[in-house]
Parts: structure tokens; C-alpha cells; sequence
């Protein structure tokens, strides 16, 4: 039983250049749909979660990672190769297919279909 009840999730990556992250996201997901401040950009992933592009001022950034779950893991893979990002080969894991894409920052996003 939960304790708490979960009304969103953000996910935060930290960005190098919020210019080119920009325009590396804008391939697939488009314009941000909120730039609430400098040096900061959001994209609703889905009703209640959110990625948020975050500038970092340093010499090296840390990286993250997130799994988006996709209902059509070769339309989604298609789609992206098609917009020039580079993705990973599917990999079946039984129970998930998934494949990888990493941003300029090396921050990795996972997509994933259940089987």
C-alpha cells in the first residue's frame, strides 16, 4: 500500500547548451512546451510527466537516463532514424522490447514496448 500518492513525475537532464539542446529535442519532440526560465526547457511527455532540459555550467556534465514506455517500439525506432537520431538496435528481452538513444550530452533515453 502507498503512502503517498504520486501526482506527476519530472525528469531532469542536465544540459551543456540549452541552444543545441533545443534543436537536438526539437527533431523528435518539437518545441519545448515550456521555457520557464534561462537556461531551462520542458517537454509533457504524457499527461502527468515531463522532461526538463536543465543548463549546467560546468566542464563535465553528469548524465541521466529515463525509459519511455511506446506502444509501437518499429514505428517509434522508424520515426526517430527518419528525424536523424541515431537509436540502438531493438533488443528483445522477453518480457520488454527496448532500444536507446543517447542525447548530445550523452543523457540516454529508453524506449520500451511490453510484450
Amino acid at each position: 500500500m502507498r503512502k503517498i500518492e504520486i501526482k506527476s513525475l519530472v525528469s531532469v537532464f542536465k544540459v551543456s547548451n540549452i541552444e543545441k539542446s533545443i534543436a537536438w529535442y526539437k527533431n523528435w519532440l518539437g518545441e519545448p512546451d515550456v521555457i520557464p526560465m534561462d537556461g531551462v526547457a520542458e517537454y509533457q511527455l504524457s499527461s502527468n510527466s515531463w522532461l526538463q532540459l536543465s543548463c549546467e555550467e560546468k566542464d563535465s556534465i553528469e548524465t541521466s537516463s529515463i525509459v519511455v514506455g511506446v506502444e509501437d517500439i518499429n514505428q517509434t525506432k522508424k520515426t526517430l532514424d527518419e528525424c536523424g537520431i541515431k537509436t540502438s538496435e531493438i533488443i528483445d528481452y522477453e518480457v520488454v522490447l527496448v532500444f536507446d538513444v543517447f542525447d548530445i550530452d550523452g543523457n540516454k533515453i529508453t524506449f520500451a514496448k511490453e510484450v
